[in-house]
């Protein structure tokens, strides 16, 4: 079972090279960041950070996932690659099924009250909120008059500067990504992601 801890910040990595991965994740881990979401939306270097990550660090040092997941098939892929989470960019209940189906756990994308109440159904645990920056802390704040006891992950449009707004709406944690990480991120980009880092630690 995988848990994401109250407040816990996860790093989103996208379009990294997977001969870049291993000193932009030792910069995370330093800083307090262990759960990372590695995205398929570059398949090939999605599934190629994913293996280099699951072959340098043991499950104790890293909760690793694999985000993006769109189509059936990659679930098995990204099990094979090391990827001990899925999370989705919406809402689709055939990939729910098939993740429980296949031991591996979930998290999906949702918009809306009626995504929240069918995943409950299917026995969704975690839900990534996208994109929150569009949707704002007062619609978090409805949310949990019908839902106070989901665990509501916060994604895209969060940063340092209005987390806590997302925290005392209601929201539970974070994924955070090209404000931590900038998309297609190098070695050369060490010290702005530290920096990073520690003004979501604040």
């Amino acid at each position: 079972m995988i848990t994401i801890e109250k407040n816990e910040i996860m790093a989103i990595i996208r379009d990294v090279d997977p001969v870049d991965i291993i000193p932009i994740v030792e910069v995370l881990i330093d800083e307090g960041i262990t759960t990372l979401e590695v995205s398929l939306s570059n398949e090939a270097k999605g599934l190629g950070c994913l293996e280099a990550l699951s072959q340098h660090y043991s499950k104790e040092q890293l909760t690793l996932g694999a985000g993006t997941v769109v189509y059936l098939e990659q679930i098995k892929k990204v099990q094979q690659a090391g990827a001990t989470f899925i999370i989705t960019p919406g809402f689709e209940k055939n990939i729910i099924k098939e993740s429980k189906r296949q031991g591996i756990a979930i998290f999906p994308g949702v918009f809306s009250p009626g995504e929240i109440i069918e995943g409950l159904q299917l026995g969704v645990e975690i839900f990534k909120l996208f994109p929150a920056g569009e949707l704002g802390p007062t619609y978090v704040k409805s949310l949990r008059g019908p839902f106070p006891d989901i665990h509501l992950m916060a994604v895209g449009g969060v940063n340092a500067r209005n987390k806590e707004e997302y925290a005392a709406a209601g929201c539970d944690s974070y994924a955070i990504g090209s404000e931590l990480v900038p998309r297609g991120a190098t070695r050369e980009m060490l010290d702005k992601i530290r920096a990073n880092a520690k003004a979501f630690q604040r």
